[in-house]
Parts: structure tokens; sequence; C-alpha cells
């Protein structure tokens, strides 16, 4: 069962990185606009504007390869917790302006929605993590997935 559950959780967060990257790539002109109504310095948008994209792409090939599997997770729940960190800032008043550089759907989302669906991914990365070292500690088992 655990198995069956890593290979869900893990193809859920592949389709998100995938989808989320690629809907910046896409409308990426938009992307580069919201990210400038941010509150960082233009030498960080710079770096932003590529990255991102780059990152979440890199996430998904990660968890695409049974031997990056674990890294892939890592790092996604990296992205997860940056940007659901973002999004309480948001929510709690710290920010002045609000634009989103999310690409998608996931654009349309209001703030406390989106905030949802970060946790709930957030959630099943976490999940998938603990059953991952829970299955190395098994005795005469090895890393496999």
């Amino acid at each position: 069962m655990k198995d069956q559950y890593i290979k869900i959780a893990t193809s859920l967060l592949i389709i998100l990185w995938i989808y989320t990257a690629g809907s910046k790539l896409i409308d990426y002109q938009d992307f580069k606009h919201q990210l400038r109504l941010q509150h960082f310095s233009s030498t960080m948008i710079s770096i932003l504007q590529w990255a991102i994209p780059f990152i979440e792409i890199i996430a998904a090939a990660l968890l695409t390869f049974l031997q990056t599997r674990r890294i892939g997770l890592y790092l996604s729940t990296i992205l997860l917790i940056a940007f659901t960190g973002y999004i309480t800032l948001i929510l709690s008043g710290f920010y002045i302006k609000t634009p989103c550089s999310c690409g998608g759907i996931l654009k349309s989302m209001g703030w406390r929605t989106h905030l949802v669906f970060n946790i709930f991914f957030l959630l099943l990365n976490i999940v998938t993590v603990y059953f991952i070292h829970s299955k190395e500690r098994r005795p005469g088992k090895g890393f496999a997935i």
C-alpha cells in the first residue's frame, strides 16, 4: 500500500511541477510582468524569472527516476514550503501589493484556496518522504520503490 501511495503521490507532484513550469513558460511575458510587481529587487527578479521554472522542471525530472526520487522530494518540499510561506505572508497582510506570478489555473485561485492547495501538496510530499524513509529502515529491504 505504501508503494502505491508513493507512486501516486510522486506522479501528482511531477504533474504539479511540469504544469506550473509549463504554464509560466507558455505565458512567459505575463509571468515576468507579475514578477516585476513582486516585492523583490530587480536583480532578484532577473534571477527568479529563469530560476523558478527551471527548478520546477528539475524537481519533476528528479522525481521521475528512482535513483533521484528522494532528492526530488526534498527539492519539492523546499519549493512548496517557500511558496506556501509566501502565500501565508500575503494572507497575513505582510505585503501591500499581492500579485500572483503563478500560471494556468493556479493564477485564478483566491489566496485562501491557493494556500489550501499548497498545503495539500506539501502534506502529500511530506508523507511520501516519510514512507520512503520508513521503507529504507525495514530490515533486508533496499531503497528501490
